[in-house]
């Protein structure tokens, strides 16, 4: 798939509305922000007459979810929402290790309408990867293997770690959606990998593609150029200066002996 666009004339509730950059509560009662947001997602849904504080609730919901992904240690991935439909978010993921590795796998994470309910966010992968859980035309990631059903303590960071996990490590048992890629996993292994590379080999090739949508939010990446990078990459690889050694208090033991608080004897 070449991306997500917004169609407001098609579908008006996934058109954005208000402002996606509001700032959890400062009087948090002693708790912090990742706690304050876990509460904000959890607590019940009120009746809701206003179309305009539906909305509001909403995007403090997936701010509340974006708040908690920042907070996690999530290697190699790299996610952020749409700058106009924050039921959108943006995706790329760089593999580190496995079968995958190398590869560099851009994805959007669709959220429901009517999120936080609406069952599990939906994963399409914009770069073609070969893959049991990846339906091979749409790109969509059957994500009932880790979440067959989602439940309202599910987390989108935890859904985002699904997806390194499946690139990292692939399951003969793994629900397929893919039955070439599930048959040459079980039966033909060695042709199995050379897809994959070839896939890998693939997705480098792309990386530098022009956006796909009109959105300042969408990851983008650009080459090598020494004139502007090679001053940045060296100040990254110059050694600190070690600090010299400096004493950091009194010694109130005298020299040569273990007692504390011990001094010459005087003469």
């Amino acid at each position: 798939m070449s991306g997500i666009k917004n169609d407001a004339n098609k579908n008006d509730n996934l058109k954005r509305q208000g402002s996606f950059r509001k700032l959890l509560p400062l009087n948090t009662n002693g708790d912090s922000q990742l706690s304050m947001s876990v509460k904000m997602i959890d607590r019940p849904i009120a009746s809701q007459t206003s179309k305009e504080y539906t909305v509001y609730l909403q995007e403090y919901n997936i701010l509340s979810e974006y708040s908690m992904l920042c907070s996690q240690d999530l290697k190699g991935i790299y996610v952020i929402p749409s700058a106009q439909n924050s039921l959108i978010w943006f995706g790329v993921q760089f593999v580190r290790q496995g079968i995958y590795q190398g590869g560099i796998f851009r994805f959007n994470i669709t959220l429901p309408q009517n999120f936080p309910d609406g069952g599990c966010p939906k994963v399409t992968f914009q770069t073609p990867i070969f893959h049991p859980l990846i339906e091979p035309e749409s790109g969509e990631l059957n994500t009932s293997w880790e979440f067959p059903e989602w439940r309202k303590s599910n987390r989108i960071w935890q859904l985002i770690q699904f997806i390194t996990k499946i690139l990292t490590k692939v399951d003969i048992k793994m629900n397929s959606v893919n039955h070439e890629a599930s048959n040459l996993l079980e039966n033909n292994f060695e042709i199995f990998r050379d897809r994959v590379k070839k896939c890998v080999r693939e997705s480098l090739n792309k990386v530098y593609n022009a956006p796909t949508v009109d959105d300042p939010h969408y990851i983008t990446f650009s080459p090598y150029v020494e004139e502007i990078h090679n001053s940045i990459k060296k100040e990254i690889l110059q050694p600190k200066e070690e600090e010299e050694s400096k004493a950091l208090g009194l010694s109130w033991v005298q020299p040569g002996s273990l007692q504390p608080f011990s001094k010459p004897d005087a003469r």
